[in-house]
């Protein structure tokens, strides 16, 4: 795909708790210390809040699409939807695209075993 250089990382607030380049965190911690928003059971917080995050991010975008860790369905657009990287430390992210067009995504950490439930 000729256009993956172009892939970045946008961030997104429902996964912040801290004032990031996008502005302000709209996660919402419940009394049990847990990150929930309506309607989900959890979500998984991102604290990536510094635009060299964000720029390692993208970078993290571009190198998952390149080795091809995604999951392209009938339907998606120029980008795939759903896309995976494992960082330096071992942390697998999970990568969902905000505008399939454009090729921006949001994404947050992710256990292992969520990872092989989404993608193998």
């Amino acid at each position: 795909m000729e256009q993956i250089e172009k892939a970045s990382y946008v961030g997104s607030p429902e996964h912040k708790v801290k004032r990031f380049w996008g502005g302000l965190p709209q996660a919402w911690i419940g009394p049990d210390g847990v990150a929930k928003r309506p309607k989900k059971q959890k979500t998984n917080i991102c604290h990536r809040t510094t635009a060299k995050e964000r720029d390692e991010a993208s970078g993290w975008v571009q190198a998952a699409l390149s080795a091809g860790q995604l999951r392209f369905c009938d339907g998606d657009g120029t980008f795939p939807k759903h896309i995976w990287y494992r960082d330096k430390e071992g942390q697998f992210w999970f990568g969902f695209a905000v505008n399939q067009t454009a090729g921006t995504y949001k994404g947050w950490p992710i256990t292992e075993a969520e990872k092989r439930e989404a993608f193998d």
